[in-house]
């Protein structure tokens, strides 16, 4: 813990000196959010950040630090949505090239005292002993409505309070009694559920922080036809969130199978096929693209969603009523296999093209850092590649002189050693010669018995 302390002690004295230097220079101490009437900054600049996770908020923002060195779980003040409050840095120094749709930008004011963390602590207090009094004068006044929690804006001189409510309520009465008891700035704001949820913050069913509460910025457009657009099972006990309400990760892929609903035709439709048949569509699946029809032989089949052609008008075909029997084919799915090789070739286009950009951003990426090089270097380079150009040309002709050559070569040997026709037998002489080989070596005892003969 010494060694913790005596980094923080070092790291508080380093950053107070660099807010001194800085607010003689009036550069980078910056008190008031950066706007576009005192942005200095250009597009393309690159800034430093930390993030800011104030209490109270389950949201943490972004602060822009300068030249300040700041390290995890630091305490700071900076403004928030609530007034001049002590935070702690939640995240890590990141980079961010500079643009104008990132204005406003918040800046920190200076590293929290001991001070400054003592007066959070006593507002803190305050605030709970005065959600305690507010609750104990709804409850005086019999008012249908639910205190979520109370917040001090204006430096403690404005008291905010918020609730739940099933309709609009006549709070009044309330208004007076609070004003007479705290002698403060009073407002009530009433809230939805989902905007409680997003500022107590809680865990969802998946196991994952709250959506609303983590990362969302605008939450709540989500309908029931968005469920059944993707075939869910209408269970509001799984449907619903912590709030009550839907939950906001049904809006996440409902644009997918919107797109895949226009592919398909629609359920209990009567459709005509590129294959030739015709029926009434019996069941849809998105996630495939695929659908089973019933013909009108009584035959099940399923087919890709590249097969629909056609969906019949009022009046314009007639479906059969009965069946005397219906047989299942849907162990085969109709026009998989041409899906599948188009597929394919779509896939091999498409790695051509990623090979085509890869190759033009090489090239123009070495051109480019070509460009920053000195001029010395450029032209130093510039004949390098040219005489290795000029080798590699030289080498390629010599190439192919020798080749040619080479083939000239075997050309002629080819004329010279061809064989000529003649009354000779020349495989008649190898024999002979061959059985010259095979008699004794002995000649003279050879001569000495025939003489005897």
């Amino acid at each position: 813990m010494t060694q913790i302390q005596e980094v923080e002690d070092k790291s508080t004295e380093q950053n107070n000196k660099v807010e001194e230097q800085s607010r003689k220079k009036n550069k980078f101490a910056v008190k008031e959010d950066i706007t576009e009437d005192n942005c200095k900054f250009h597009d393309g600049q690159v800034l430093k950040f930390v993030r800011v996770r104030f209490p109270g908020h389950a949201k943490s923002y972004p602060f822009l630090i300068g030249q300040r060195n700041l390290f995890y779980g630091q305490k700071v003040m900076a403004m928030s949505d609530r007034g001049m409050a002590v935070g702690y840095i939640n995240s890590f120094e990141y980079e961010i090239a500079f643009a104008k749709n990132m204005l406003p930008l918040r800046t920190i004011s200076k590293m929290a005292t001991e001070e400054d963390i003592q007066n959070e602590k006593e507002n803190y207090k305050k605030q709970k002993e005065i959600e305690t009094t507010c609750q104990n004068l709804i409850d005086k006044n019999n008012l249908s409505m639910n205190l979520t929690h109370v917040e001090f804006t204006q430096f403690g001189k404005k008291v905010v309070f918020y609730f739940i409510a099933p309709a609009r309520v006549d709070f009044r009465g309330l208004v007076k009694d609070l004003v007479s008891e705290l002698r403060l700035r009073i407002e009530l704001r009433q809230i939805s559920v989902r905007d409680r949820a997003a500022s107590q913050g809680a865990l969802g069913p998946c196991g994952r922080e709250l959506c609303c509460s983590s990362f969302l910025s605008k939450y709540g457009n989500v309908s029931v036809k968005m469920a059944k657009n993707q075939n869910l099972t209408l269970n509001y006990s799984k449907l619903n969130g912590v709030c009550g309400q839907l939950k906001c990760c049904l809006q996440y892929e409902d644009e997918v199978y919107s797109q895949k609903r226009k592919k398909m035709p629609q359920e209990g439709s009567l459709i005509q096929t590129h294959s030739g048949d015709s029926g009434k569509v019996r069941k849809i699946y998105l996630l495939t693209e695929q659908f089973d029809l019933l013909t009108e032989k009584g035959r099940v089949k399923r087919f890709t969603a590249d097969q629909f052609k056609k969906s019949y008008k009022e009046g314009e075909y007639k479906f059969p009523h009965r069946f005397d029997t219906i047989s299942d084919e849907t162990g085969t799915v109709q026009g998989l296999s041409e899906l599948k090789s188009k597929q394919s070739r779509q896939f091999e286009r498409d790695i051509e093209k990623i090979g085509f950009k890869a190759k033009k951003y090489a090239v123009e990426t070495i051109e480019g850092i070509s460009d920053y090089l000195p001029a010395r270097d450029r032209t130093e380079d510039k004949a390098e590649i040219e005489k290795q150009q000029l080798l590699a040309e030289t080498k390629v002709e010599k190439f192919i002189d020798l080749s040619t050559s080479v083939v000239e070569e075997v050309q002629e040997t080819a004329k010279v050693t061809a064989p000529v026709k003649s009354s000779n037998k020349p495989y008649r002489k190898n024999n002979r010669h061959n059985n010259r080989n095979r008699r004794p070596k002995n000649n003279n005892n050879s001569k000495a018995n025939k003489s005897k003969e």
